[in-house]
């Protein structure tokens, strides 16, 4: 499926949002792309702005239990999607998001003080190679 013209906009400044730690604007520019989508568009945006809302509890409001539930959330959103979608890699970001996961689940079990940018994944251009 192909997003709308305007989702492609929003979801690559949500992007550059994210990717930049503001993780509570990406959530903001990507919900506004979801509230016009259907099906598996809406289904992906949906999974992105619940790790967005992760990477929030994180960095900012310190919530390990908020974190870890999101994080989980969202990977099974984005669990069958295609590799690529409107532009972004989201093979390579989940991948990383389930590393991001095994370090929240960590946090979350005491075993590391917090979780900071460096662990979340960089969600990237489908163009670019790793």
């Amino acid at each position: 499926m192909t997003p709308a013209e305007e989702t492609a906009r929003r979801l690559a400044r949500g992007r550059a949002l994210f990717n930049r730690g503001s993780y509570f604007e990406a959530h903001e520019v990507w919900e506004e792309a979801w509230l016009s989508e259907e099906g598996e568009a809406r289904r992906i945006l949906q999974g992105l702005i619940q790790i967005a809302a992760a990477g929030h509890k994180a960095t900012v409001q310190k919530q390990a239990a908020g974190c870890v539930r999101l994080l989980e959330a969202g990977l099974a959103r984005l669990a069958v999607a295609s590799e690529d979608f409107a532009g972004v890699a989201l093979a390579r970001f989940r991948r990383g998001v389930k590393e991001t996961l095994r370090e929240a689940r960590r946090w979350e079990r005491g075993e590391r003080r917090s979780l900071g940018r460096s662990a979340f994944a960089l969600l990237e251009e489908a163009s670019k190679k790793r």
